[in-house]
């Protein structure tokens, strides 16, 4: 007897739907937050915009692709159960999708730690950043790898059990640079504690916003490895896949659109006479009576609120050469 004859449609065409269906709802999350980052103007450097262009690329097409995926069940093959032992090339893409999206993200999320910890002993910024660097970029290498080997070589869904060992290691890698990034994130800013109410403040939103994040991308990368070992010739592993990808933009631009909302939540406490400018650290310099102001320019947002809170940093420091300010 076929292996189409002994597939479970609650299990292949159930979970496929629940899949697609729950990444149709990230996708609708994703875009509210594209019209919020569009909407805020926060006027960033090229290279970020084109992150964020590039990750909108990819979860439109990848979300585009979702639906025709689940066209192709219902309406083109209605009745075919033999469809549901047969690999697809929209499923199979999937791991490019997932890898294309996440790394990039990965990488500028650890950059924006590297510059928290600049000028930190034994170049702990650097060693960190390409520690994750590398976990990131073996993290594509595995999953370019498995998507290519199962568009090239696999016919059926049987063939699945012979890629379990390289989905663990890709989706073990992607963990790992997620933990570090994680536990990274959280250690430094609560090293960049000063004892003042703003900065404080900031530091436990900004520790909150890597939390939010990080829990359900971690969650669902848990999912879709354990079902992929537990049952790699099913359709159940899709229920976590298809959102993973959706989940590392919502971590981009939920990062990037909390700097509207620390912005307000800081000026509605701050009494700064200038009102494009809001104070976020003060702190007395040494010898000198003064305290000197580390500001974010509301109007042009050049700096991020989690770069600000290192007083030594410039604009110059985060982005390149541009006019040198330092404070």
């Amino acid at each position: 007897m076929s292996s189409a004859a002994i597939v479970s449609p609650a299990n292949s065409l159930g979970t496929t739907q629940l899949g697609v269906l729950f990444n149709s709802v990230l996708i609708g999350v994703v875009f509210m937050q594209w019209v919020t980052y569009f909407s805020s103007r926060f006027h960033d450097p090229w290279p970020l915009q084109l992150l964020v262009y590039w990750t909108m690329t990819l979860d439109i097409a990848h979300s585009a692709i979702s639906w025709e995926y689940l066209w192709m069940y219902n309406v083109k093959k209605f009745g075919d159960i033999a469809t549901l032992s047969v690999s697809h090339w929209e499923y199979d893409s999937g791991p490019w999708f997932i890898v294309l999206t996440a790394s990039p993200i990965q990488i500028f999320l650890a950059w924006r730690i590297r510059k928290m910890l600049v000028g930190k002993p034994y170049h702990l910024a650097d060693i960190l950043f390409g520690f994750t660097v590398t976990l990131s970029v073996i993290q594509i290498i595995f999953g370019l790898y498995m998507s290519t080997s199962l568009l090239i070589g696999v016919k059926s869904t049987a063939d699945y059990t012979k890629f379990v060992t390289i989905a663990v290691v890709w989706e073990s890698f992607a963990l790992a640079t997620d933990a570090v990034i994680m536990i990274s994130s959280i250690g430094t800013l609560l090293y960049r504690r000063t004892g003042f109410q703003h900065t404080d403040w900031l530091i436990f939103n900004l520790i909150l916003v890597a939390i939010e994040c990080a829990i359900p991308v971690t969650l669902f990368t848990i999912g879709h490895m354990t079902a992929v070992i537990v049952s790699p010739t099913t359709g159940i592993h899709q229920l976590f896949a298809w959102s993973q990808a959706r989940l590392y933009s919502n971590t981009l631009l939920l990062n990037l659109n909390s700097r509207d909302r620390l912005r307000k939540g800081q000026g509605a406490s701050t009494s700064s006479a200038d009102p494009h400018a809001v104070n976020i650290l003060t702190a007395m310099e040494r010898g000198t009576g003064t305290r000197p102001q580390v500001r974010i320019d509301v109007t042009r947002e050049e700096n991020y609120a989690m770069d600000e809170i290192h007083t030594k940093l410039s604009d110059s420091d985060v982005y390149g050469p541009k006019p040198t300010h330092r404070i």
